[in-house]
This record gives structure tokens, sequence and C-alpha cells, in this order.
């Protein structure tokens, strides 16, 4: 059977379950449903519905990943990834969490719950459902609680399990510099417009506090932009909204896009496959808002201490010993034989490393997310508010989504406003002891202390994973951040003095790179190794650091840098035994300010800095001239920047019609126009979604969401966003229904079965 024969039913009438009144779905030639229903109740019904139709292979994957039964799914493959997601227990969270919602929320959640199963019940089986067998068992409130609980849990566990073992194995400086450094003059959130003045590095005394603790450390183991330009700087006189969120790019897509109509709101904007919004982005007509990840630090590891019992393993706290509890599960896998395996929990939560029926310590994963969040309730009075207090107010209910939220209405007002639920207590960066009672949370961060602004003046705000404020600030809110597209965007506003769509596409479109035009000078300057190294270093001569597809001193720029890192960077910390490895973008990041401040701690082989560069200068041209050729003028960026669109089963051959073609683009980690490559140069993460929201015209506002908006291969919406994304243009998000019965392109009926 091919794709085409199993595309969802968009046209006509089509009865369903669970439905109260009949309502409308048109989809525009955009491929974006547009739902007009005579009550939020059937809004929420037919956003799954939608969802059912266009992302069922999506949801039901992301679902599985949730509960920890992907492999039971696809294959072997996923098993350890179902073991961690089983372990850290989504599932079992969201299951309590369920019982501690409000009446509101649970009508958002069994609605949309409903109009899933009737897409299940109705709609042509998805393609990958017939190339696997699989039959799809009926959606549950819980199965999207449990799939916010994925989405919003971050990494900072493993992360510390990897600051532990780099201390453990290299010291606290090590640590310093791979934690990301705010020098001074860089650009913070909070208060807008102003610059981090801060002397040290943020972290240094938290790091060698926690390098203090007693017996020392064990050996352990995304990013957007967004901005709000108030009206008095603006063409329109109107505040601009702007987003767009960097994520792994993925086939189908991260986002999915929907406008929906009843009498108590208007929502438009890009929803999460598996659970209702939009929550990130959008409007409701009256308010718009973008956001970036605010990186909330939610997670702590704390070293067990574990005598073994009779009556099983204990572990110890303030001088008694506390049994532990054992969870022992079975992993079916898909072709294979099915895998039991145990988790155990102590008062601190999961153990994540070591066992505790064979180990005298062992480290457990604290998760200030683990009591039940209410983040459904918050997203229903988001979409119910009229005006930025209200938005603000709404903002402060979500516990799961730590974001950094900018936000306008229609009278003018501009804001902002951190979000999230934060465990209070001070910055444990490495594993700290679980036995001693000293490190216990105190409660959280109060949501009225939350970093807030509004109507600036200098007229605008930006976060693009920045440091959030001043040191003066009373609370410990997170230790990542990322400084140079924050900068390079406050570089351009400043220097624009009246916004319009245009200048907003721009930014979004801007490919700049303030590390590489400030590490190429330093390249240009070293000596010349060999004459194919003075030729390659010419490039850098004057060069502005515009990483642009087509820019040859961008691609010797990332030779030079490649060959550079892994003669210190990555020589220095592969040391440590780290969980996980440093990233290729923070090892760029690293390698930028260890060279920036002339530090000679990951000086491996090389005696400075200068004849470090000369030697991977001369390696860098030398394999470009291998294989691009003598002639630097014909050597291009995109030559190996390329994001290839592959979809979950497109790695066999037998489904690689299912991929998408790929797409060679500029810029890299560093720059407006984000995109992410892994070690082996693909770019796996990058822009995933885009808005300009002009308030003077919400009708108007421009979007795209890539590869495009339906997850159904086989569907003229499957990929037809991608020469926008590539070359950063826009289709309109129509909210007005002339304009959208204009551009329909189908016309869906639902009805209720009783009727």
């Amino acid at each position: 059977m091919r794709p085409e024969e199993c595309l969802a039913i968009v046209d006509g009438e089509t009865c369903v379950e669970g439905l109260d009144a009949p309502l409308t779905i048109v989809r525009d030639r955009w491929g974006i449903p547009h739902i007009r229903a005579a009550s939020a109740r059937d809004a929420f019904f037919a956003q799954g519905f939608c969802m059912g139709q266009d992302r069922l292979w999506q949801i039901e994957l992301i679902r599985q990943m949730a509960h920890g039964r992907a492999a039971s799914l696809l294959n072997k493959g996923l098993i350890g990834l179902d073991i961690q997601n089983r372990r850290l227990g989504f599932g079992r969270l969201a299951a309590a969490e369920w019982e501690q919602q409000d009446p509101d929320a649970r009508m958002v959640l069994e609605s949309y719950a409903a109009g899933i199963n009737a897409a299940i019940a109705t709609q042509p089986a998805p393609f990958e459902f017939r190339a696997l067998g699989h039959t799809m068992a009926p959606w549950s409130p819980v199965d999207s609680l449990a799939i916010i609980k994925l989405v919003n849990s971050g990494q900072q566990w493993a992360t510390k399990l990897k600051f532990g073992q780099v201390s453990a194995a290299l010291g606290p400086d090590a640590v310093n510099a791979i934690v990301a450094d705010v020098p001074p003059g860089a650009a913070i959130i909070v208060p807008s417009g102003a610059k981090w003045a801060g002397q040290r590095h943020p972290f240094a005394e938290d790091i060698v506090r926690a390098m203090g603790e007693p017996d020392g450390p064990v050996g352990s183991g995304g990013g957007s932009n967004c901005w709000v330009i108030h009206g008095s700087r603006t063409a329109s006189g109107a505040p601009l909204v702007a987003g767009d969120p960097h994520l792994q790019l993925t086939l189908p897509g991260q986002w999915y896009v929907l406008h929906m109509q009843c009498p108590e709101f208007t929502a438009a904007g890009p929803c999460n496959p598996g659970y209702p919004g939009p929550v990130f982005y959008g409007h409701n007509g009256k308010v718009a808002w973008t956001m970036t990840h605010a990186q909330g630090d939610r997670r702590d590891v704390y070293r067990e201490r574990i005598r073994a019992t009779a009556g099983g393993p204990e572990a110890l706290f303030r001088g008694g010993w506390e049994p532990l509890q054992r969870i022992e599960e079975l992993f079916e896998v898909r072709g294979g034989d099915p895998v039991t395996r145990a988790s155990w929990l102590t008062r601190h939560g999961p153990v994540i490393f070591g066992d505790p029926e064979r180990d005298e310590e062992v480290l457990a994963a604290r998760w200030g997310l683990a009591e039940p969040a209410h983040d459904t309730a918050a997203m229903l009075a988001m979409l119910r508010s009229s005006d930025a207090a209200e938005a603000r107010a709404a903002l402060r209910g979500y516990d799961s989504v730590a974001g950094n939220f900018c936000f306008a209405d229609l009278g003018g007002d501009i804001g902002y406003q951190y979000t999230g639920r934060i465990p209070k207590r001070p910055a444990w960066l490495v594993p700290v002891p679980g036995w001693d009672g000293e490190h216990e949370w105190t409660g959280d961060v109060p949501k009225a202390d939350l970093p807030a602004e509004h109507n600036p003046s200098c007229g605008y705000l930006l976060t693009a994973n920045n440091k959030t404020t001043t040191p003066e600030y009373p609370h410990y809110l997170s230790y990542m951040a990322s400084r140079f597209r924050a900068d390079r965007l406050r570089e351009l506003i400043e220097t624009t003095a009246t916004f319009a769509a245009d200048d907003v596409r721009r930014m979004q479109a801007d490919t700049t790179s303030i590390p590489a035009r400030e590490l190429a000078q330093l390249f240009a300057l070293a000596p010349p190794a060999t004459d194919g190294a003075r030729r390659l270093q010419a490039l850098f001569d004057g060069w502005d650091g515009n990483l642009a597809a087509a820019s040859a001193a961008a691609l010797a720029y990332d030779a030079v840098c490649d060959a550079l890192s892994r003669r210190t960077v990555r020589a220095c910390l592969a040391q440590a035994k780290a969980i996980p490895e440093v990233t290729a973008m923070d090892e760029r990041r690293i390698l930028y300010e260890q060279l920036s401040a002339r530090s000679t701690l990951m000086l491996m082989t090389e005696t400075d800095w200068r004849s470090a560069i000369a030697s991977a200068a001369a390696e860098a041209a030398a394999s470009l001239r291998e294989r691009f050729g003598d002639d630097p003028a014909s050597w291009r960026w995109d030559a190996v920047h390329i994001t290839p669109w592959r979809h979950n089963l497109g790695r066999d051959a037998v489904y690689a019609a299912l991929n998408l073609p790929s797409v060679p683009v500029g810029g890299d980690a560093s720059t407006p126009f984000a995109t992410v490559a892994d070690r082996d140069g693909s770019v796996v993460h990058g822009v995933a979604y885009r808005q300009i929201f002009d308030l003077s015209d919400l009708n108007a506002a421009q979007i795209c969401v890539p590869p495009g908006n339906s997850g159904q291969p086989g569907s003229p919406h499957y990929g037809d966003n991608l020469e926008r994304w590539r070359t950063v243009q826009y289709h309109p998000l129509y909210v007005e229904w002339a304009d959208i019965d204009a551009n329909a392109e189908s016309r869906l009926e639902l009805i209720p079965r009783t009727l």
C-alpha cells in the first residue's frame, strides 16, 4: 500500500462519538486546520481529532517513549531509552498528577483524548501502522500528562553526572570551563537592555563549594530566540512579537499549527503533538506570546550510602537507615525477547547510577516536577486572557514549563515573565551527599519572585537562552546560559530605529556569529605553517563572521575549529569518562571561552595557543584541499552543513521514500538562524518554527512550520515548507473566516453520533 492511500478524510461529513454539537474544520492551502466549535469542550475535542488525523503516528511514538514502551513499537535499539524513561517515572508520575487536576483541566484533557480516539475510530490507519502491523490503543488524559513530563524533563541529571566525572578527574577548574561563562557586557534578559556586571564566572564559588563536600564527588557521569518590540519603536505603532524555537529537526516536525474558535476564546499557533495547546507560542486575538526555554534547574543528583540487609538495600539519612523501594518491570521488544529490569527509589528519587544490591554508594536524581503540576489549567487561563496583566497571571500558573515568556496585548503593553516551578536551594552542580540532611530543598522559589518586566524603557524585550538577570537576584534559577545569539540580536535591535515585519525577518535570517567573527581574526594572525594554511588564513582577513551558506570562510573557520578542538578541548575532557559526552556545540563554546581567556588548562600537546592554531590551520587546509580542491573560492559552507529530514522508519531502505530531501543551510549554533550540527556535520537541531505577529493586525500573522504541517507521508503538506524554512520565508496564519474560506483546501463537518 502506498502512503497516499492512507491519508485522513478531510472533506465531507463524519459522525463521531464524544462531540456535543456539530462543528467545522476547514484546512487552508498551507495545511492548517481552522476549527469553529460551539464550546471550549468541543474545540479541544476537535484539536485532538485533527492531531489524530495528521500526526497519529507521531503522537503514538512519543506516547510510547513517555511510558517507556518504544522498543515494543519499533525495535531493540530503543530499550535503553525505555529503561531510562520508566526509571524516571513519567507515566507513574502522570497517573498521580491526573488525580490532582481541577475540573477545567480535566475537561480539556478528556475532550482532547476523546478527539484523538474519535480519529482512531473513524480515520484510515496511518501508513506507518500498516507497515508495522500496529493497532493503536485508546488515548488517555494520563498519556498527555506523561508527554508533558517527558517534554519538560530536561537532562540536568545527566549533565550533573558529567560534571561529577569531570570534577573527579580534572578538578573544579575543568568544571568551570564546561559550564557556560557569562562575561561582563553580555546581554541579560531583565532589566531589558542591561548587561551582565559580574566579574567572575557566575558559578565558580558553587563548584568549589560542592567539590569540598564530605569525601569529594564520586566519579559520575536547545535553545530558542524570542523578542517583543514596543509600539513606540514599530512602523505600525503596535507591538511586534517574534519567536523561533530551536529543537531537534524531525520528520514529522516538532510543531503542529492550528486555529480554533469557540465562544470562550480564539487561539492560533503551534501545538506540541500529544497534548493540548498552544502553550509556547501563539495568540488568542487579544494577547500574543513567544518564549524561549529558561532552562530552569529542577534536578539534583544525590550520593546515597547503601547497606545490604536481609530485607533489601537501605539508604542512610540523618543517622538512620531507610529501605529503598524496588519496582520490577517487563519491557517488550518488537521482534525480540522481553527484558526485565528493576528500578529503585530513594527518598530523593530514582537511582540513576549504580546498583543498590551491589554497590555501597549509588546516585539518585531528585526532580522538581515529581509532585503534581497544573499546566493545563494555566494554558486554559492563557487562552482566556484579555490583556497583559491577565496573561502574566496565567503564565505564573505554569509548573512544568520553565520559560522566558514575552508577550504583548492589543492595548500596546508588553511584558516578560519567567515561568515554572523551581526548587529553592543553592546551585549544586555536582552530586551532593544525600545522607547528611544538609542538602534538602526548602520549598520552591515563590512564583511572585520569579523575574518579570513590564513596558521597559528601552522599548524591547529579548531572550535567547541567555543569562536571566543580575547578580543581585536572590534565588538560584539555572547554571545554563548561551549568550551569543542574544548578543547578536541585541546588536541588530540597537542599530534599528523603527521596526517592521521585514526587519524581524532579517533578524530571524541572520547568520552572523560573534565567536566566528572574533576567533577568525585570531586564526588570521597565527603564523602560517604551510602554503595551504596561508591561503586558508587569508579568508579570515576582514571577515565579518557571516556563516552564509555560500561562504568559503565559514567552511574554513569550521575546519580550523574542529582541528583545534580535537587537539585541546576534546583531548582534555577525554581524560574524564563523562556521561554524556560534551556535545559538539558545547565543545565549540568551550574552545571560544578558553582561547579568549588565553587559558592554558586545555593545551595538551602545544605550548601556546598561537602554535596550536598554526598546527590546526595546516591540518584543516590539507583536509579541505583534499575534499574540495585547491581553490578556496570554490569552497562553500553548505557543502558540509546539511540538514537530513529523515522519518523514524526511513533509516530502513524499504521505507526510504518516507524521507525528504536533505537541505544545505548556513548558520551554526551561535547564529540567530540556528543550525546545530552533530559531530558528523549533519544539522540535526535548529529552527523548528518561526512566527511574526504584528498586534496592529493579528490576521496578518506570518509563520513557517518545517517541514510541513502534516505528518502524513503522501500529503501535499508533508514537506511543503522546506524551501520557506531554508530561505526564511513565511505564509499567513489567518484567523478571519473570510480569508480562511478564500484559501480553503478542504472542509470537514463533524457530527455527533447521537444526532
